[in-house]
């Protein structure tokens, strides 16, 4: 049975959930005492004509782009060439996505899957194009013009909105939509060690290079856009008018959209887009000189406070009160004993409390709420209590008030999660690799890299067990990609064969069969 649509937002990406061999079945040495690694003599010999491959994931990443019709997509979106000689808009663009999503960080390590036959069988190919041939490629978008890289978002927009379609038909009933989007927002400062990279500035920090901004989706973890900019901006200049895509996008799948973000987005346009939209915002707010909330914070009377715990906090009280449950010893805090032995100044938190009051922003017809969080910090040097100091965190969004303050700081505080998110993109895809000196080239390697990213989403999300896509791009290419195979060509078929000792063998042969089916 294909697995269905659910919410993962709970889950993260390390744990180790559904994978682990039952310790009953764990295999022991053949002798009592002997050690599990003998460290044999190896041998290593060379043979000819052997169709081998580390790459069998491909086979997924090749079913899925045939079954979405990636390539038609692609040709029909991009039109550089007069004439393909040899290759199509769709053979580039795909060559760098596949080198991303087996793990090749630069232009340069196409020649490992260029040179490999069984590669080529995959694909059907006789040939894959060279690393400076893709260089060229990508230098092709900066002569076409900005439409160019505009148009091979279109293509990975559309064929984001064909999975979501496929992925609402199994919520339930036919037309129904999925529950919930949750979309992130945050920029991303990428330093360039090169000093002709086009578009590229200095940072708020001095850094020289580009500030990406990354819009994502929680649920899932894809990437719903990544925009490239120069690095001398905010992390917010020019959200307003990307929502303004994105949002029209997820309407039609989803039945409710949160947006999220840090406290740079807590500006009047962004708020008004979301709420041109009828979806509803969290975002971290900000206070300095202009808005003075800390101050009106102070003056709120105490009987309006709440307490309010954090969610290890509570979650830690719901273990304890489970059947059965016993208390571990607590281990010793290394960190604070040393602080406390050398003297050092230390911040501790000792309390939290909780309120919210009316936002009326300036310009603005909408009342929001405006959930105030307070913070007793106490300041020691080594075991002396200084003094106390209250610390004030502000949200603002306009959720329903159904959903209690509470409710409301864990859900915009989840939207820490997609730091791991940027961070495997950059280590996962290489998607903050800006390899050519051309900024619209730069921003149609950002484009395949979010196609390769999305990839490896959308197969988890329709073909993989429910944990899969929360994984870490990692974990992910060590389980669905890096895995050696025999690759056969024979009866006008190309069979993948891969060894039964490979964990997840099972799971890898019914996922190619439900992308097939599509």
């Amino acid at each position: 049975m294909e697995p269905e649509y659910r919410s993962i937002n709970a889950t993260v990406s390390h744990v180790n959930t559904g994978t682990a061999v039952p310790r009953d079945q764990l295999p022991w040495p053949g002798r009592s005492g002997y050690p599990v690694m003998t460290l044999p003599k190896q041998h290593l010999d060379a043979v000819d004509d052997a169709p081998v491959t580390s790459f069998t994931g491909l086979t997924l990443f090749i079913s899925f782009a045939a079954a979405f019709k990636l390539k038609d997509r692609i040709n029909e979106s991009l039109s550089f060439f007069k004439r393909w000689l040899p290759y199509s808009e769709a053979d580039h663009v795909l060559s760098i996505a596949a080198n991303l999503y087996v793990g090749g960080e630069h232009l340069e390590d196409m020649a490992e899957l260029q040179h490999s036959e069984a590669v080529l069988r995959m694909f059907g190919a006789c040939r894959l194009p060279d690393p400076t041939t893709e260089g060229d490629f990508l230098r092709r978008f900066e002569t076409a013009g900005e439409g160019s890289v505009e148009a091979l978002r279109r293509t990975v927009d559309g064929v984001e909105e064909a999975v979501w379609k496929k992925l609402r038909k199994r919520v339930g009933k036919r037309g129904r939509k999925m529950p919930l989007a949750t979309v992130d927002l945050d920029g991303h400062i990428k330093e360039s060690l090169g000093v002709q990279r086009e578009g590229a500035d200095f940072s708020y920090d001095g850094r020289f290079g580009f500030q990406p901004l990354a819009i994502t989706l929680a649920q899932t973890g894809e990437a719903l856009a990544l925009l490239n900019r120069p690095g001398n901006g905010r992390s917010s200049d020019g959200v307003a008018e990307k929502l303004d895509e994105v949002l029209p996008r997820l309407k039609p799948f989803f039945e409710s959209i949160l947006v999220r973000g840090d406290s740079d987005f807590d500006r009047a346009d962004i708020r008004a887009v979301c709420t041109k939209h009828s979806v509803n915002f969290a975002f971290v707010g900000r206070d300095d000189s202009s808005h003075g909330r800390t101050r009106e914070a102070m003056m709120i009377e105490e009987e309006l406070w709440r307490p309010f715990r954090s969610r290890a906090e509570r979650q830690q009280e719901e273990r304890r009160q489970r059947p059965g449950y016993k208390a571990r010893k607590k281990k010793p805090n290394r960190r604070r004993q040393k602080a406390r032995e050398r003297g050092y100044k230390e911040l501790y938190q000792a309390r939290q409390w909780v309120t919210e009051v009316d936002f009326d922003p300036e310009g603005e017809e909408a009342t929001h709420r405006l959930v105030i969080r307070r913070q007793l910090v106490e300041h020691r040097e080594g075991q002396v209590h200084l003094f106390d100091e209250y610390r004030y965190h502000f949200i603002v969004t306009d959720l329903p008030l159904e959903m209690g303050m509470t409710a409301v700081v864990d859900e915009t505080y989840k939207r820490c999660d997609q730091e791991n998110i940027i961070e495997q993109l950059g280590s996962g895809v290489a998607a903050w690799a800006m390899p050519v000196r051309e900024y619209l080239g730069n921003c149609a390697w950002l484009e395949m890299a979010r196609l390769a990213w999305n990839i490896g989403k959308w197969i988890a999300a329709l073909a993989l067990p429910r944990e899969v896509s929360r994984w870490e791009w990692k974990r992910f290419r060590r389980a669905f990609v890096l895995v050696v195979a025999e690759v056969v060509k024979g009866g006008r078929q190309i069979r993948t064969r891969i060894s039964r000792g490979h964990r997840h063998w099972s799971l890898m042969i019914e996922a190619l069969g439900i992308l097939q089916r599509r």
